[in-house]
């Protein structure tokens, strides 16, 4: 049996995409296909922001399953007594003031992922370390360290140019051994 496909209308799809708010809030309950594919669609556009940082992908999954909205179209809310909103779970109560002077509206996908990028800029990925057993994998292991320069301690730096160095003699010794062998 061939299953049927539902095609979201466009016009929900931009509302959703450009202005934070699906077109559909407050004016009826949406159906099950409806939230597959605004689910779906913030899921992509998520991806697609942070293609470069692969751990705030993660996060996203783990703090939101890649919802901004509820499947009635409310702004998701989470945590103690529902202080927290977004993809992101963002303290409504301590991040909605610093983000509405950077110009972010953390109620809106678009403004929830432009303030997480600035949070992740200046602090890594600390602000989310509560829930680091859900999103510290190594799929999920960006090419950057997690703490940013700032933020990383002289002991993780320096054990990562340990590391480094480390690597680097064994690849000179392989180097060496290879030419020996070629001679």
């Amino acid at each position: 049996m061939k299953k049927a496909s539902y095609v979201l209308p466009t016009a929900i799809l931009l509302t959703l995409l450009f202005t934070g708010t699906p077109a559909h809030a407050g004016t009826k309950k949406s159906t099950p296909e409806e939230q597959y594919v605004v689910r779906a669609e913030a899921e992509k556009r998520i991806r697609e922001y942070f293609k470069d940082v692969p751990v705030m992908i993660e996060i996203a999954r783990c703090e939101s399953n890649f919802r901004q909205y509820t499947d009635a179209g409310n702004v998701l809310r989470g945590g103690d007594s529902g202080g927290m909103v977004g993809v992101f779970q963002f303290f409504e109560s301590i991040h909605a003031t610093p983000a509405k002077a950077l110009g972010f509206d953390i109620t809106t996908l678009e403004g929830n992922l432009a303030y997480a990028k600035h949070v992740y800029t200046s602090q890594g990925t600390t602000p989310w370390d509560p829930a680091k057993y859900c999103w510290d994998t190594a799929a999920a292991k960006s090419p950057l360290p997690s703490s940013t320069p700032a933020t990383a301690s002289r002991a993780e730096l320096r054990k990562q140019i340990e590391t480094l160095t480390s690597l680097i003699k064994k690849l000179q010794r392989k180097l060496e051994t290879t030419q020996r062998r070629k001679k």
